[in-house]
Protein backbone atom coordinates (compact mmCIF):
# COMPACT_ATOMS: atom_id res chain seq x y z
CA UNK A 1 0.00 0.00 0.00
CA UNK A 2 1.23 3.26 -0.67
CA UNK A 3 1.66 6.14 2.17
CA UNK A 4 -1.13 8.34 1.85
CA UNK A 5 -0.79 12.45 2.24
CA UNK A 6 -2.91 15.37 2.36
CA UNK A 7 -2.58 18.40 -0.07
CA UNK A 8 -2.72 21.71 1.32
CA UNK A 9 -2.65 24.63 -1.27
CA UNK A 10 -2.56 28.07 0.78
CA UNK A 11 -4.05 31.57 -1.54
CA UNK A 12 -1.54 30.03 -4.19
CA UNK A 13 -1.58 32.53 -7.38
CA UNK A 14 0.18 32.79 -10.56
CA UNK A 15 0.61 35.31 -13.57
CA UNK A 16 2.24 35.36 -16.26
CA UNK A 17 4.07 38.78 -18.07
CA UNK A 18 1.92 41.66 -19.23
CA UNK A 19 -0.21 40.91 -15.95
CA UNK A 20 -2.32 38.41 -16.96
CA UNK A 21 -3.55 36.63 -14.30
CA UNK A 22 -4.06 32.46 -14.91
CA UNK A 23 -4.44 31.87 -11.12
CA UNK A 24 -6.13 34.27 -8.54
CA UNK A 25 -5.73 33.22 -4.46
CA UNK A 26 -6.78 29.28 -4.84
CA UNK A 27 -7.32 27.28 -1.50
CA UNK A 28 -7.59 23.87 -1.19
CA UNK A 29 -7.12 20.65 1.01
CA UNK A 30 -7.31 17.65 -0.56
CA UNK A 31 -7.74 14.77 2.14
CA UNK A 32 -5.19 11.37 2.09
CA UNK A 33 -7.03 9.46 -0.42
CA UNK A 34 -8.95 12.12 -2.25
CA UNK A 35 -9.72 12.30 -5.44
CA UNK A 36 -10.62 15.71 -6.77
CA UNK A 37 -11.14 16.42 -9.97
CA UNK A 38 -10.69 20.29 -11.80
CA UNK A 39 -13.11 21.53 -14.17
CA UNK A 40 -13.99 24.16 -16.41
CA UNK A 41 -13.52 26.12 -19.69
CA UNK A 42 -9.95 26.31 -21.68
CA UNK A 43 -7.63 28.76 -19.97
CA UNK A 44 -9.21 28.82 -16.61
CA UNK A 45 -6.03 27.62 -14.90
CA UNK A 46 -6.70 23.70 -14.72
CA UNK A 47 -3.16 22.82 -15.89
CA UNK A 48 -1.63 25.56 -14.68
CA UNK A 49 -2.38 24.56 -11.31
CA UNK A 50 -1.18 21.03 -11.67
CA UNK A 51 2.51 22.62 -12.92
CA UNK A 52 2.65 24.47 -9.75
CA UNK A 53 2.12 21.81 -7.54
CA UNK A 54 4.83 19.65 -9.51
CA UNK A 55 6.99 22.08 -9.61
CA UNK A 56 7.00 22.48 -13.32
CA UNK A 57 6.49 26.50 -12.74
CA UNK A 58 6.77 28.91 -9.91
CA UNK A 59 3.97 30.20 -8.09
CA UNK A 60 3.91 34.28 -7.28
CA UNK A 61 2.91 33.71 -4.12
CA UNK A 62 1.49 31.03 -1.55
CA UNK A 63 2.30 28.04 -0.04
CA UNK A 64 1.76 24.29 -0.96
CA UNK A 65 2.51 21.44 1.76
CA UNK A 66 2.62 17.85 1.46
CA UNK A 67 1.61 15.47 3.85
CA UNK A 68 4.17 17.10 6.85
CA UNK A 69 6.14 18.73 4.32
CA UNK A 70 6.74 22.31 2.72
CA UNK A 71 7.01 21.81 -1.29
CA UNK A 72 6.64 25.17 -2.27
CA UNK A 73 9.91 25.67 -3.51
CA UNK A 74 11.34 22.03 -3.93
CA UNK A 75 12.82 20.82 -6.53
CA UNK A 76 10.20 18.50 -9.04
CA UNK A 77 12.26 15.43 -8.32
CA UNK A 78 12.16 16.45 -4.41
CA UNK A 79 8.60 16.19 -4.24
CA UNK A 80 8.11 12.73 -4.97
CA UNK A 81 5.03 13.54 -7.19
CA UNK A 82 3.98 11.75 -10.40
CA UNK A 83 2.80 13.55 -13.41
CA UNK A 84 0.66 11.91 -16.03
CA UNK A 85 -0.36 13.70 -19.37
CA UNK A 86 -2.49 13.39 -22.20
CA UNK A 87 0.06 12.22 -24.73
CA UNK A 88 1.60 8.93 -22.48
CA UNK A 89 5.18 10.48 -22.56
CA UNK A 90 6.47 6.50 -22.99
CA UNK A 91 10.01 5.69 -24.59
CA UNK A 92 9.22 4.57 -28.67
CA UNK A 93 12.48 2.97 -28.65
CA UNK A 94 11.89 0.58 -25.00
CA UNK A 95 9.35 -2.00 -24.61
CA UNK A 96 6.84 -1.53 -21.97
CA UNK A 97 9.43 -3.61 -19.44
CA UNK A 98 11.63 -1.05 -19.94
CA UNK A 99 9.44 1.97 -20.04
CA UNK A 100 8.13 1.13 -16.53
CA UNK A 101 11.47 -0.42 -15.04
CA UNK A 102 12.89 3.16 -16.34
CA UNK A 103 12.07 5.51 -13.34
CA UNK A 104 13.79 2.88 -11.04
CA UNK A 105 16.68 2.77 -12.85
CA UNK A 106 17.05 6.24 -12.51
CA UNK A 107 16.84 5.48 -8.78
CA UNK A 108 19.57 3.11 -8.51
CA UNK A 109 17.41 0.32 -7.40
CA UNK A 110 19.20 -3.41 -7.55
CA UNK A 111 17.95 -5.66 -10.34
CA UNK A 112 16.13 -7.77 -8.09
CA UNK A 113 13.84 -4.91 -6.93
CA UNK A 114 13.14 -3.52 -10.21
CA UNK A 115 12.00 -6.89 -11.78
CA UNK A 116 9.46 -7.14 -8.38
CA UNK A 117 8.25 -4.14 -8.82
CA UNK A 118 7.71 -4.45 -12.83
CA UNK A 119 5.87 -7.25 -12.26
CA UNK A 120 3.66 -6.13 -9.59
CA UNK A 121 2.55 -3.32 -11.66
CA UNK A 122 2.03 -5.16 -14.52
CA UNK A 123 -0.38 -6.99 -12.59
CA UNK A 124 -2.31 -4.30 -11.00
CA UNK A 125 -2.58 -2.72 -14.74
CA UNK A 126 -3.24 -6.31 -16.59
CA UNK A 127 0.07 -5.57 -18.81
CA UNK A 128 1.91 -8.76 -17.78
CA UNK A 129 1.20 -10.10 -21.61
CA UNK A 130 2.23 -6.84 -22.96
CA UNK A 131 5.67 -6.84 -21.52
CA UNK A 132 7.82 -7.15 -24.76
CA UNK A 133 5.67 -5.07 -26.65
CA UNK A 134 6.83 -1.27 -27.63
CA UNK A 135 4.70 1.69 -27.43
CA UNK A 136 4.06 1.36 -31.28
CA UNK A 137 2.26 -1.84 -30.62
CA UNK A 138 -0.19 -0.74 -28.06
CA UNK A 139 -3.84 0.24 -28.26
CA UNK A 140 -4.77 3.80 -26.65
CA UNK A 141 -5.83 2.42 -23.21
CA UNK A 142 -3.14 0.17 -23.21
CA UNK A 143 -0.55 2.91 -23.51
CA UNK A 144 -2.40 4.94 -20.91
CA UNK A 145 -1.92 1.61 -18.45
CA UNK A 146 1.43 1.78 -19.46
CA UNK A 147 1.92 5.83 -18.51
CA UNK A 148 -0.20 5.40 -14.95
CA UNK A 149 2.11 2.15 -14.51
CA UNK A 150 5.58 4.16 -14.84
CA UNK A 151 3.36 6.61 -12.13
CA UNK A 152 2.53 3.92 -9.74
CA UNK A 153 5.93 2.22 -9.88
CA UNK A 154 7.61 5.59 -8.21
CA UNK A 155 5.11 4.87 -5.26
CA UNK A 156 4.47 8.61 -5.24
CA UNK A 157 2.80 10.76 -2.30
CA UNK A 158 0.34 12.44 -4.87
CA UNK A 159 -1.02 11.55 -8.64
CA UNK A 160 -0.78 14.50 -11.08
CA UNK A 161 -3.51 13.55 -13.99
CA UNK A 162 -3.53 16.03 -17.41
CA UNK A 163 -6.46 15.25 -19.30
CA UNK A 164 -5.19 11.58 -19.55
CA UNK A 165 -8.48 10.64 -21.30
CA UNK A 166 -8.75 13.18 -24.18
CA UNK A 167 -6.71 11.43 -26.67
CA UNK A 168 -9.32 7.96 -26.43
CA UNK A 169 -12.18 7.49 -28.28
CA UNK A 170 -15.91 7.68 -26.65
CA UNK A 171 -15.51 3.64 -25.46
CA UNK A 172 -12.38 3.34 -24.40
CA UNK A 173 -12.33 6.65 -22.41
CA UNK A 174 -15.62 4.98 -20.47
CA UNK A 175 -13.24 1.51 -20.18
CA UNK A 176 -10.49 3.37 -18.87
CA UNK A 177 -11.92 5.99 -16.61
CA UNK A 178 -13.39 2.85 -14.58
CA UNK A 179 -10.13 1.45 -14.68
CA UNK A 180 -8.41 4.81 -13.22
CA UNK A 181 -11.20 4.78 -10.82
CA UNK A 182 -10.90 1.30 -9.54
CA UNK A 183 -6.72 1.86 -9.29
CA UNK A 184 -7.11 5.15 -7.36
CA UNK A 185 -8.98 2.95 -4.62
CA UNK A 186 -7.01 0.40 -4.52
CA UNK A 187 -4.21 2.07 -4.01
CA UNK A 188 -5.37 4.72 -1.71
CA UNK A 189 -3.65 7.73 -3.04
CA UNK A 190 -4.30 11.33 -3.50
CA UNK A 191 -4.66 12.09 -6.95
CA UNK A 192 -5.84 15.47 -8.69
CA UNK A 193 -7.14 15.05 -12.00
CA UNK A 194 -7.62 17.68 -14.83
CA UNK A 195 -10.53 17.15 -17.55
CA UNK A 196 -13.04 19.42 -19.56
CA UNK A 197 -15.16 16.57 -19.60
CA UNK A 198 -18.17 17.22 -16.97
CA UNK A 199 -19.25 13.51 -17.25
CA UNK A 200 -15.29 12.46 -16.16
CA UNK A 201 -15.75 14.82 -13.35
CA UNK A 202 -19.39 13.43 -12.08
CA UNK A 203 -17.98 9.99 -11.89
CA UNK A 204 -14.76 10.11 -11.32
CA UNK A 205 -14.52 12.66 -8.08
CA UNK A 206 -14.81 12.77 -4.61
CA UNK A 207 -14.96 16.27 -5.11
CA UNK A 208 -15.20 18.98 -8.00
CA UNK A 209 -13.77 22.03 -8.08
CA UNK A 210 -15.11 24.28 -10.82
CA UNK A 211 -12.75 27.09 -12.11
CA UNK A 212 -13.20 29.96 -14.07
CA UNK A 213 -10.94 33.07 -15.29
CA UNK A 214 -8.45 31.33 -12.86
CA UNK A 215 -10.85 31.75 -9.80
CA UNK A 216 -12.93 28.80 -7.82
CA UNK A 217 -16.65 28.67 -8.42
CA UNK A 218 -17.87 26.24 -5.92
CA UNK A 219 -15.98 23.28 -4.36
CA UNK A 220 -17.91 20.18 -3.43
CA UNK A 221 -19.28 16.29 -4.20
CA UNK A 222 -20.68 16.26 -7.75
CA UNK A 223 -23.91 15.28 -6.82
CA UNK A 224 -24.11 18.30 -4.60
CA UNK A 225 -23.43 20.83 -6.86
CA UNK A 226 -25.83 19.36 -8.83
CA UNK A 227 -28.25 19.82 -6.75
CA UNK A 228 -27.21 23.12 -5.23
CA UNK A 229 -24.92 25.19 -7.68
CA UNK A 230 -23.38 28.13 -6.09
CA UNK A 231 -23.99 30.14 -9.19
CA UNK A 232 -25.70 30.12 -12.81
CA UNK A 233 -22.24 29.19 -13.94
CA UNK A 234 -21.97 26.00 -11.68
CA UNK A 235 -25.14 24.97 -12.48
CA UNK A 236 -24.41 25.27 -16.18
CA UNK A 237 -21.31 23.00 -16.11
CA UNK A 238 -21.90 20.04 -14.44
CA UNK A 239 -25.25 18.15 -15.22
CA UNK A 240 -26.61 15.61 -17.65
CA UNK A 241 -27.75 18.99 -20.00
CA UNK A 242 -27.27 22.41 -19.11
CA UNK A 243 -30.06 23.77 -17.83
CA UNK A 244 -32.68 26.35 -19.39
CA UNK A 245 -32.13 29.50 -17.46
CA UNK A 246 -35.56 31.78 -17.45
CA UNK A 247 -36.24 35.50 -16.69
CA UNK A 248 -39.02 36.26 -14.03
CA UNK A 249 -40.18 39.24 -11.83
CA UNK A 250 -41.51 39.00 -8.70
CA UNK A 251 -44.49 40.96 -8.03
CA UNK A 252 -47.27 40.73 -5.60
CA UNK A 253 -45.91 37.70 -3.56
CA UNK A 254 -45.55 35.84 -7.21
CA UNK A 255 -43.05 35.05 -9.99
CA UNK A 256 -44.01 35.59 -13.25
CA UNK A 257 -42.11 33.91 -16.30
CA UNK A 258 -43.52 35.15 -19.64
CA UNK A 259 -47.19 34.08 -19.45
CA UNK A 260 -46.29 31.39 -16.19
CA UNK A 261 -47.24 32.19 -13.00
CA UNK A 262 -45.42 30.85 -9.63
CA UNK A 263 -47.25 31.65 -6.50
CA UNK A 264 -44.98 32.15 -3.47
CA UNK A 265 -46.90 29.95 -1.61
CA UNK A 266 -45.92 26.68 -3.69
CA UNK A 267 -42.00 27.84 -3.01
CA UNK A 268 -40.19 26.18 -0.32
CA UNK A 269 -39.65 27.97 2.80
CA UNK A 270 -36.29 29.17 2.28
CA UNK A 271 -36.98 30.22 -1.08
CA UNK A 272 -39.56 32.56 -0.14
CA UNK A 273 -37.48 34.33 2.53
CA UNK A 274 -34.53 34.58 0.08
CA UNK A 275 -36.76 36.00 -2.74
CA UNK A 276 -38.43 38.16 -0.36
CA UNK A 277 -37.76 41.46 -1.38
CA UNK A 278 -36.30 41.14 -5.03
CA UNK A 279 -37.69 42.48 -8.44
CA UNK A 280 -35.49 40.17 -10.82
CA UNK A 281 -34.77 36.53 -10.62
CA UNK A 282 -33.22 33.63 -13.08
CA UNK A 283 -35.12 30.04 -12.68
CA UNK A 284 -32.83 27.25 -13.81
CA UNK A 285 -34.78 24.44 -15.22
CA UNK A 286 -33.14 21.45 -15.86
CA UNK A 287 -34.26 19.39 -18.93
CA UNK A 288 -34.38 15.39 -17.12
CA UNK A 289 -36.59 17.25 -14.83
CA UNK A 290 -39.16 18.47 -17.38
CA UNK A 291 -42.41 16.61 -17.76
CA UNK A 292 -45.40 17.34 -20.60
CA UNK A 293 -48.06 18.46 -18.27
CA UNK A 294 -51.57 18.03 -18.55
CA UNK A 295 -54.54 18.86 -15.76
CA UNK A 296 -52.76 17.20 -12.72
CA UNK A 297 -49.76 19.70 -12.39
CA UNK A 298 -51.38 22.72 -10.88
CA UNK A 299 -48.93 22.92 -8.08
CA UNK A 300 -45.89 23.01 -10.85
CA UNK A 301 -44.63 25.55 -13.16
CA UNK A 302 -46.53 25.22 -16.22
CA UNK A 303 -44.60 26.78 -19.32
CA UNK A 304 -46.60 26.61 -23.03
CA UNK A 305 -43.58 25.63 -25.94
CA UNK A 306 -43.51 25.12 -29.40
CA UNK A 307 -41.81 22.45 -30.30
CA UNK A 308 -38.83 23.07 -32.92
CA UNK A 309 -36.65 19.80 -32.81
CA UNK A 310 -36.17 16.44 -31.45
CA UNK A 311 -33.00 14.36 -31.16
CA UNK A 312 -33.32 10.49 -30.75
CA UNK A 313 -30.42 9.22 -28.09
CA UNK A 314 -30.65 5.62 -27.32
CA UNK A 315 -34.40 4.96 -25.64
CA UNK A 316 -34.17 8.98 -24.99
CA UNK A 317 -34.58 12.03 -26.43
CA UNK A 318 -33.99 15.38 -26.31
CA UNK A 319 -36.77 17.63 -27.28
CA UNK A 320 -36.26 21.33 -28.36
CA UNK A 321 -39.07 23.84 -27.62
CA UNK A 322 -38.94 27.72 -28.68
CA UNK A 323 -40.80 29.75 -25.80
CA UNK A 324 -41.09 33.15 -25.06
CA UNK A 325 -39.68 32.98 -21.78
CA UNK A 326 -36.06 32.21 -22.05
CA UNK A 327 -33.16 35.18 -21.26
CA UNK A 328 -32.79 37.50 -23.80
CA UNK A 329 -29.26 37.79 -23.22
CA UNK A 330 -28.79 33.99 -22.63
CA UNK A 331 -28.63 33.38 -26.46
CA UNK A 332 -27.56 29.41 -25.89
CA UNK A 333 -30.47 29.31 -24.21
CA UNK A 334 -33.09 30.34 -26.46
CA UNK A 335 -34.35 27.06 -26.85
CA UNK A 336 -35.97 25.10 -24.19
CA UNK A 337 -35.02 21.91 -23.78
CA UNK A 338 -36.48 18.75 -22.15
CA UNK A 339 -35.33 15.12 -21.78
CA UNK A 340 -37.60 12.33 -21.60
CA UNK A 341 -38.40 8.49 -21.19
CA UNK A 342 -39.41 6.49 -24.34
CA UNK A 343 -42.85 5.59 -22.18
CA UNK A 344 -43.28 9.54 -21.66
CA UNK A 345 -43.24 10.47 -24.99
CA UNK A 346 -46.37 9.29 -26.58
CA UNK A 347 -47.36 13.07 -26.84
CA UNK A 348 -44.44 14.25 -28.60
CA UNK A 349 -43.34 11.10 -31.20
CA UNK A 350 -47.55 10.57 -32.16
CA UNK A 351 -49.15 13.51 -31.05
CA UNK A 352 -47.26 16.53 -31.90
CA UNK A 353 -45.20 17.75 -34.75
CA UNK A 354 -42.99 20.75 -35.28
CA UNK A 355 -44.49 24.20 -34.63
CA UNK A 356 -47.10 22.49 -32.30
CA UNK A 357 -47.57 24.36 -28.62
CA UNK A 358 -47.15 21.55 -25.95
CA UNK A 359 -47.07 22.76 -22.08
CA UNK A 360 -44.29 21.40 -19.62
CA UNK A 361 -44.23 21.29 -15.78
CA UNK A 362 -41.55 21.31 -12.95
CA UNK A 363 -42.31 20.94 -9.37
CA UNK A 364 -41.32 24.47 -7.95
CA UNK A 365 -38.68 22.27 -5.31
CA UNK A 366 -37.09 21.13 -8.99
CA UNK A 367 -36.13 24.94 -9.59
CA UNK A 368 -32.96 26.24 -9.33
CA UNK A 369 -33.15 30.06 -8.84
CA UNK A 370 -30.13 33.08 -9.10
CA UNK A 371 -30.51 36.61 -8.26
CA UNK A 372 -29.61 39.40 -10.83
CA UNK A 373 -25.87 38.84 -11.33
CA UNK A 374 -25.83 34.95 -11.07
CA UNK A 375 -25.67 33.98 -7.65
CA UNK A 376 -27.73 31.08 -5.96
CA UNK A 377 -30.94 32.29 -4.31
CA UNK A 378 -32.16 30.03 -1.38
CA UNK A 379 -29.67 27.43 -1.51
CA UNK A 380 -25.89 27.65 -0.46
CA UNK A 381 -23.53 26.34 -2.40
CA UNK A 382 -20.91 23.41 -1.24
CA UNK A 383 -18.01 23.98 1.12
CA UNK A 384 -15.06 25.82 -0.19
CA UNK A 385 -11.93 24.26 0.86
Amino acid sequence: MIAMHKLVLRSVTKSYTKGTTVLKPFDLVAQSGELIVLVGPSGCGKSTLLKLIAGLEKLDDGQILLGDRDITDAEPRQRKIAMVFQNYALYPHLTVRENLAYPLRRQKLRMPAITEKVAMVARQLRLEELLDRRPSQLSGGQKQRVAMGRAIIREPDLFLLDEPLSNLDAALRTHVRGEIRDLQRRLGTTMIYVTHDQVEAQTLADRVVILRDGEVQQIGPPQEIYARPANIFAAAFLGAAPPNFLAGRVINGRIDVGQASLPFSDLPGECRTALAGREQVYLGLRPELLRAADDHYGDHLVLHGAVSSREIVGNTQNVYFRTDTACADMTRLSALAGRYLTDELVWTTENSNTGDTVKLAIRPEDILFFDAEGQAIGTHGSDTL
